[in-house]
């Protein structure tokens, strides 16, 4: 990265970021990918979660310094320990097993960093359940390489046959629960304003998605990049009619197939509004509106209770509608 890009991301990253009594970064904004697919007991799907964490590894390994030890569930220092070598534990998991996998770059094990991964998978169980894989780069990071997040994100979902999925700039928040809890109301304020900002709860969203629309299955809402499914695809009227209506709808659509669904890129770039200004995201707004049909509408409170305004119930369903009057 260049010296011009460094400075920007230091600005951004010193603005963009909240830190506790003892300066310890605990919520950050980055650039951020999620995506929920199936089967997640199968030795195939474990194979390409793993390869997504090495793919990972290779762009910012460097760059982390916390892994989740996969039995002990407490993080260790990276490469110091096994959790930070999945192929070499995953695979050899059953199918009763699940796993979950954290990587990160803050410096305090408990600390939030743009530099995530973050996957979960549940055993074999007699109803279908969601896993999903997460991976988080800092806002400019791909500012002058030669790839971009949509192509990495595009890499992931060819590996992983993702059933939805979303990315684009999100919050990432400690891994521990209770510092999660403490700082929930500062995301729903950030997210009360930058409305293309995401609010990320995949352990409780991969639930929400199988049974948030009227009792059926559906996906969590869009951002600058949407992930669907096959299932998704027909539900729309199959990739050609999807070409033509977002070609219709805004030029500035772009589909990007792989073999298993589509990722619809809003625009070139990112973006967060500011519902101060009463400045919204258009093409989020106009896709939110397409997908409207196979979008849910019922969740749980996103977050725990607590001191603050933050995600309750109400509040939680109301920000999957947030561009639904817009």
């Amino acid at each position: 990265m260049s010296d011009e890009a460094n400075e920007m991301m230091e600005v951004l990253d010193e603005h963009m970021v909240v830190k506790d009594d003892e300066g310890r970064p605990v919520l950050q904004v980055a650039l951020l990918a999620t995506l929920y697919f199936e089967n997640a007991y199968k030795r195939e799907v474990r194979e390409a979660v793993v390869s997504c964490c090495e793919d990972y590894f290779r762009r910012c390994g460097h760059r982390l310094r916390w892994a989740l030890h996969p039995e002990r569930r407490l993080m260790e220092p990276y490469g110091k320990g096994k959790g930070s070598y999945p192929r070499a534990w995953l695979l050899g998991f059953g199918e009763d097993e699940s796993f979950s996998l954290i990587y990160h770059g803050a410096e305090y094990d408990r600390g939030a960093s743009s530099f995530l991964v973050h996957a979960l998978g549940n055993e074999r169980r007699p109803f279908v359940e969601l896993g999903f894989f997460r991976m988080a780069f800092p806002l400019l990071w791909f500012a002058d390489l030669s790839e971009s997040f949509p192509e990495v994100m595009l890499e992931a979902c060819r590996r992983l046959k993702p059933v939805s999925g979303y990315g684009g700039i999100g919050v990432v928040e400690s891994p521990d629960s209770s510092i999660k809890s403490l700082y929930g109301p500062v995301v729903y304020q950030w997210a009360q304003r930058f409305p293309g900002l995401e609010a990320d709860y995949p352990t409780s969203h991969s639930i929400w998605l199988r049974e948030g629309r009227g009792g059926k299955e559906g996906i969590k809402g869009v951002n600058w990049l949407t992930v669907l499914g096959q299932q998704w695809v027909q539900e729309m009227g199959g990739v050609d009619k999807m070409e033509a209506d977002l070609s219709a709808l805004d030029p500035r659509f772009v589909i990007h197939r792989f073999t298993d669904g589509i990722m619809i890129q809003a625009g070139p770039r990112p973006q967060l509004g500011d519902a101060e200004r009463n400045v919204w995201p258009e093409l989020y707004v106009k896709l939110s509106k397409c997908l409207k049909p196979i979008r849910i509408t019922k969740h749980r409170p996103f977050q725990r209770g607590g001191a603050g305004p933050r995600f309750d119930l109400e509040r939680s369903q109301a920000w999957l509608r947030r561009f639904d009057d817009r």
